[in-house]
């Protein structure tokens, strides 16, 4: 495993092509140099023919996938009247659209806090991982922005008025309830990750066929009532 930034590490294993974020003291919120290195190293695969499928994740022993972006520089430079903010969502947005129609699998393992920049690694992906330890939410609105990183896509997707909700309020999921959501195609127990992984480094995507694919909401039950309560009728 080598850097390709002070913050993202690289790993070809079998295979596989990993992306590890290594920001631990920020949640390995997103920046400039995150979104610009994992561009890069995502361009570089392409054409790799030892890489069959991309994995997503946090550096073991962390905590969290990814917080979002990096709010405090993202409030510095609104305060100074720069325009580091304004190149830090350019370059995120990029990374989302590479991500969306990247020619080979991607696999986001969300195992831990998954929030904005973090969803919008994730939702973009071919497949991603819930585990039990997973909470995800889109959480904006509650700091005065709107929700996005494509939010305006994948959130009117879900069913009913479940997308209307998880903008308009922030709410979280978590566990389960991320695949109840459809935020999530497979549900892993994050005790069997690491054997995850080696059997993607060995099998591809077919390693996935072992995993939960749907699920109950659990926390919230009355995610029924949402379609009422959000229906503007």
């Amino acid at each position: 495993m080598y850097k390709i930034s002070s913050s993202v590490l690289s790993q070809i294993i079998g295979k596989t092509g990993t992306l590890t974020l290594n920001r631990p003291k920020a949640l390995h919120a997103l920046n400039t140099e995150m979104c610009e290195a994992l561009t890069k190293q995502l361009l570089t695969w392409i054409d790799d023919t030892r890489v069959e499928l991309v994995v997503f994740q946090h550096a073991p022993g962390t905590r969290g996938f990814c917080a979002g972006g990096d709010v405090k520089m993202l409030a510095d430079s609104g305060a100074r009247y720069d325009d580091r903010g304004e190149l830090f969502f350019q370059t995120e947005y990029r990374l989302n659209e590479l991500i969306s129609r990247y020619p080979k699998p991607i696999v986001a393992v969300m195992d831990g806090i998954t929030m904005g920049g973090g969803v919008g690694l994730s939702i973009h992906a071919t497949y991603q991982i819930a585990t039990q330890n997973t909470v995800l939410a889109m959480p904006e609105t509650g700091i005065g922005l709107f929700p996005d990183v494509g939010s305006t896509w994948f959130l009117p997707r879900l069913n009913g008025e479940l997308g209307t909700w998880l903008a308009l309020t922030g709410a979280r999921l978590k566990g389960s309830d991320v695949l109840a959501a459809g935020m999530a195609t497979h549900f892993c127990d994050a005790r069997q990750l690491k054997q995850l992984q080696t059997d993607l480094s060995v099998d591809g995507c077919a390693a996935l066929g072992e995993l939960q694919t749907a699920a109950k909401f659990q926390a919230h039950g009355y995610i029924e009532d949402l379609q009422y309560l959000f229906a503007g009728e």
